[in-house]
């Protein structure tokens, strides 16, 4: 088996539609198709860090139906953001268990951008739930993250899908999963909030079509219509997961035996 190709999964950023990553995870290990590496970006990153970190997934599919992200509000608009992240922060070093990203199960890394240079850094050493804190670091939601006097923002800014991570991590087969705007008509804004959500959303589109050339599977699960801000819908997002990837599951073989 040492000549067996690897299958990388490139996790998107999408908020709460990105539970839809745990589907895409359940189907692969049902159809018996082993995920080498993982990357991620944002919401990717807390799945996909989770996973590696040895979550069981259908535990982590109960967790998901039962989170309530007001549980974790604390609320500050002085420092970056309108939550300061610190409980979600606490959630995440538990959850991983504060490990080191070199004692992940399997290789692993994740995205954020630097404000102040506008360079997205790669994650792969340090300690796995501050890596995940800098890469859900939402503009306007998060307050951003200080690692190593650097300090970072969501890599969904500009690194949606971290495909090329997953190449440089031993990926042979890269499957990438996108779960966020993809050029759909918005409503119109209604405040000032959603035109700044409407402005981000289509500047990560506009760089994510022109990058996403990079991956041999892409993969859209259908869940624009949920509310990226709303979990209850957590249980939809997965099934919609679920069945995006069933399709795709002929061609992932495919491409893994030639």
């Amino acid at each position: 088996m040492s000549g067996r190709k690897k299958l990388g999964l490139a996790l998107g950023a999408g908020a709460s539609r990105g539970f839809a990553h745990i589907g895409i995870l359940q189907v692969l290990e049902e159809n018996g198709i082993p995920v080498d590496v993982v990357t991620g970006c944002s919401m990717g990153a807390l799945i996909g860090g989770l996973y590696v970190s040895g979550t069981n997934l259908h535990i982590l599919e109960k967790y998901a139906a039962k989170f309530d992200m007001k549980k974790y509000f604390d609320i500050s608009i002085k420092n970056g953001g309108f939550l300061k992240g610190r409980k979600i922060e606490e959630l995440l070093r538990l959850l991983t268990k504060n490990i080191g990203m070199g004692q992940t199960r399997i290789p692993y890394a994740c995205v954020a951008v630097d404000i102040c240079t506008g360079e997205v850094k790669t994650f792969t050493e340090g300690v796995l739930y501050k890596a995940i804190r800098a890469s859900i670091s939402m503009p306007g939601i998060f307050t951003p993250y200080e690692i190593d006097g650097h300090i970072y923002i969501d890599g969904g800014v500009l690194e949606r899908m971290p495909m090329q991570a997953a190449r440089e991590l031993g990926a042979d087969v890269v499957v990438a999963v996108d779960v966020s705007y993809r050029g759909q008509r918005q409503t119109p804004p209604r405040n000032l909030i959603e035109t700044l959500r409407w402005t981000l959303s289509i500047s990560d589109w506009y760089i994510a079509r022109h990058k996403e050339h990079q991956a041999d599977v892409l993969v859209t699960p259908d869940v624009y219509e949920i509310d990226p801000f709303s979990s209850k819908q957590a249980a939809l997002c997965i099934q919609r997961g679920r069945e995006a990837i069933r399709e795709k599951i002929p061609e992932i073989q495919r491409l893994l035996a030639e």
